[in-house]
């Protein structure tokens, strides 16, 4: 390139870069949302530079996002992250700010689209690559309330914290980081049920925000100060923050959403107040503000409530109504509240039939257990009415013998009796320490299985009460906590009633023919995907011989792997291994899981199938799972007529052995 063309080109990269600085410039005069909106609509973007364009987005997404155009803002930031991703450009602050920023707009138009947490994670991941103490103290900010419904997410979300705050420290933040960090300050503290702490932080955002005159944030504090009154069953302080939010909408019309959910809320503490009438007019209300609002999760709930109030002042017609109508506004919506799916049922009779066919199952298992209790009574009573007949016959024969023999006969006689007696006493006893240990283990069961349901309806119940379905971003998780308890549950149930099935003989295999070979190879990515994301190595050894056929049910030998997988997952001490080992020898097919450490003593490898046992019960109850994996797994390999035990595994934990019969060897 000669000297020229090289001072042109470079003459043109600042005429192009002085551009884009006397943009900003006119677009910072600018006292309106609106009219920078209109200067940033009307550019000429091919006269900026890449990175330069990038920033336009960003420029564009926040004053779109601050005239709640939340669809829009979501695009542009969208456009500026595309930039940066087609043309391979190393990250910068800007890169870093479209993704918080696109995470936050993403958060406001579906609170139940997890992307933003993507997103947040990534900005933090490029905040550290390129280095900028502020820029790490705010991702970490953005980013730590989306750990918090993770497994130990709050310890991690309080070392960021505590990273953020040693910025702090080592480097001024502005005011903005700083807000960021009070904000999710206050949700991390709601997350762990220290509501007090939450609305104290929450109020000191608050008067920051203030000071700046962010009305976006300023908006977020209130309606979260509503949420932690609430939460602390302060119906008088969540009144005053409500009459605030009032007039707050009324001095920023530009805040379409705020009527929507003043009335939802108001809805809801008057709900607190026992005062349903007052509840059903503020939703009615809302009703009326949906088309000014982008918020699904609050049109939804909005609707859901008002049809479960509804329900409860018995207009069940209107409540049916008003399901249908936000199923029609919503057809793939999942229910935000749970009480939706039990009035839907409830309309539609479906209820009855799953309520008639559980009490059936129940009834089943009592018939069946009282079945066997009867049959033992009559074993029992065969056995005493045997052992009784034998003695008199044994009477009548030493009466005979008196008469012809000697007083030795009479002796052994009576030596005789006395053992029959003994024997008599000694089966009476053995079969009264047998129903007694039917009755101990019949009695721990139910006692467990309803300490296992006990325990997550308790937690159900007291989140419930406690957030009382809040729908803002910072109670996400909790949402989340229900859905996973009500999981528990239902896989618990499951449990019962597959092993129920197989005490009572009608556990369904369908067995099928098929090459293990090829089963093993298909399910090899899905199992390895499954253990990995929990932080273990996997591995499988097979020593099989080529185009081996089994008859055996596909489906549940490949549930046997998952629950012993899952079982590995759950006690394992991460990082560890889990090994996969498949052989065949002596015609049976031989195949174990084993992992690393902590393993378990040599009691714990005979009762470790046992229904509802525990290796360590602190330990076990942390990891959650109804303790029936292994019952259900001994199950499944005796229905195929095989057998199951537990050993000592080589890597330092447990190792579960299968031997399983096959035909022939092809």
């Amino acid at each position: 390139m000669s000297v020229l063309a090289f001072a042109f080109t470079l003459l043109s990269f600042q005429i192009n870069a002085l551009s884009f600085i006397e943009l900003k410039k006119q677009v910072e005069l600018k006292q309106l949302n609106s009219e920078k909106i209109s200067i940033l609509s009307n550019v000429n973007l091919e006269s900026f530079t890449s990175p330069q364009q990038a920033e336009y987005w960003l420029l564009l997404g926040n004053h779109l996002e601050k005239q709640h155009k939340m669809n829009e803002a979501k695009t542009a930031f969208s456009n500026g992250i595309a930039i940066y991703k087609n043309l391979q450009l190393s990250p910068s602050e800007t890169l870093v700010n479209l993704y918080i920023m696109r995470a936050r707009v993403t958060s406001n138009i579906d609170h139940f689209n997890t992307s933003d947490c993507t997103d947040r994670e990534y900005a933090l991941h490029l905040a550290r690559k390129i280095q900028k103490p502020n820029l790490i103290a705010k991702s970490i900010a953005y980013y730590a309330k989306c750990l918090q419904s993770e497994e130990h997410g709050m310890t991690k979300g309080l070392k960021l914290y505590d990273e953020a705050f040693t910025i702090a420290k080592q480097h001024p933040l502005p005011a903005d980081i700083k807000q960021v960090i009070y904000n999710q300050a206050a949700s991390l503290a709601f997350r762990s049920l220290m509501y007090e702490k939450a609305y104290e932080y929450n109020m000191l955002a608050y008067k920051s925000f203030t000071q700046t005159n962010d009305i976006k944030s300023i908006y977020n504090s209130i309606l979260n100060a509503i949420h932690y009154s609430t939460a602390l069953a302060n119906t008088e302080f969540a009144w005053q923050h409500l009459s605030e939010l009032d007039d707050f909408s009324n001095e920023h019309p530009k805040l379409k959403d705020a009527k929507l959910k003043f009335n939802y809320l108001s809805a809801k503490v008057a709900q607190l107040d026992n005062n349903l009438a007052l509840s059903i007019q503020y939703l009615e209300a809302g009703l009326t503000e949906i088309t000014n609002s982008q918020n699904v999760s609050y049109i939804q709930a909005t609707y859901e409530l008002l049809s479960i109030n509804y329900f409860k002042i018995g207009e069940f017609d209107k409540s049916y109504q008003t399901l249908l109508a936000v199923e029609k506004l919503y057809p793939n919506k999942k229910p935000i509240k749970k009480e939706v799916l039990l009035i839907k049922g409830v309309m539609s009779s479906k209820p009855q039939d799953i309520v008639k066919s559980a009490l059936k199952l129940i009834d089943k298992e009592k018939h069946s257990k009282n079945n066997f209790v009867k049959q033992s009574t009559i074993q029992s009573a065969q056995l005493f009415d045997d052992n009784l007949k034998q003695l008199d016959n044994i009477k009548l024969e030493q009466r005979l013998t008196i008469v012809i023999v000697s007083t030795i006969f009479i002796i052994l006689l009576l030596v005789g009796f006395s053992y029959l007696q003994m024997q008599r006493k000694k089966l009476a006893l053995k079969e009264t320490h047998l129903m007694d240990k039917l009755l101990t283990k019949k009695n721990q069961l139910l006692g467990d299985v309803s300490h296992e349901l006990t325990t997550p309806l308790t937690v159900l119940k007291l989140q419930v009460e406690l957030l009382k379905d809040d729908l803002e971003e910072d109670v996400q998780a909790s949402y989340q906590a229900l859905d996973n308890k009500i999981d528990d549950i239902q896989h618990l149930i499951a449990d019962i009633s597959q092993l129920a099935q197989s005490d009572v003989g009608e556990l369904q295999l369908n067995i099928a023919s098929f090459e293990l070979n090829q089963s093993l190879a298909l399910w090899e990515t899905e199992l390895t995907q499954f253990v990995n994301k929990n932080k273990l190595t996997f591995e499988i050894n097979k020593s099989l011989p080529d185009k081996l056929m089994v008859d055996f049910d596909p489906d549940r030998i490949k549930q046997i792997f998952t629950n012993l997988l899952t079982n590995s997952i759950k006690y394992t001490h991460k990082p560890g291994q889990v090994k996969l080992s498949a052989k065949v020898e002596n015609n049976k097919l031989k195949l174990s899981i084993e992992d690393s450490a902590p393993g378990v003593s040599d009691l714990d490898l005979i009762n470790i199938f046992e229904r509802l046992y525990r290796v360590e019960s602190s330990r076990s109850r942390a990891t959650g799972g109804s303790g029936l994996g292994l019952a259900i797994c001994k199950s499944l390999i005796e229905e195929h007529d095989g057998e199951i035990f537990a050993e000592h595994s080589e890597l330092g934990g447990l190792k579960i052995v299968m031997e399983l019969p096959i035909s022939s060897l092809n």
